[in-house]
């Protein structure tokens, strides 16, 4: 029985060094944040949707033979990486998703 509770609490070790970043290893623990850059929250949220409708777009453009909602589609998909404002990245992406309507 005391094997068991060995393993147990080995493993319950591993987790907290794990968590807290001190594997043993000297590898740096992982920042999720520097994979993201300094995207806000509403950054990503709303380059998520856009990404979406952009995918969309880009699906119906190719099968439709539309240049310009393939285009569109891209550019919802591409946009959100390069523009840091949240208000400026919502304005673009409205404009963006309405212009294969308006042109």
């Amino acid at each position: 029985m005391t094997d068991a509770t060995q393993g147990l609490s080995g493993i319950g070790d591993l987790v907290t060094k794990l968590q807290s970043g001190t594997t043993g290893s000297g590898a740096q623990p992982l920042d999720v944040g520097s994979l993201l850059g300094n995207m806000s929250m509403t950054a990503i949220i709303v380059g998520l949707i856009a990404g979406l409708v952009g995918s969309g777009y880009f699906m119906y453009g190719k099968k439709s033979h539309n240049l310009t909602m393939v285009f569109s589609g891209i550019a919802l998909c591409v946009v959100p990486y390069f523009i840091s404002n949240n208000i400026l990245l919502v304005c673009a992406c409205l404009a963006m998703t309405a212009i294969p309507f308006v042109i």
